[in-house]
């Protein structure tokens, strides 16, 4: 199964998003803030990440540099 990390600090989006690819077959973690997020990234391997660039903590564009 394919693994996919969302960091997301609006619930309701990061909910939404995550019903939509768990009905299409995908495993879905869930991070609500840049510093979680970033730690996840490094923990465990995804092959996609879907990533807010105004979080709070770390920004979407930190992590990805």
């Amino acid at each position: 199964m394919r693994k996919i990390l969302i960091v997301e600090d609006d619930q309701l989006i990061a909910e939404l998003e995550r019903d939509y690819l768990e009905a299409s077959e995908y495993e879905v973690e869930i991070a609500k803030d840049g510093y979680e997020g970033l730690r996840l990234s490094k923990e465990n391997t995804y092959d996609l990440i879907l990533l807010d660039v105004m979080l709070p903590g770390v920004s979407g564009f930190d992590i990805c540099r």
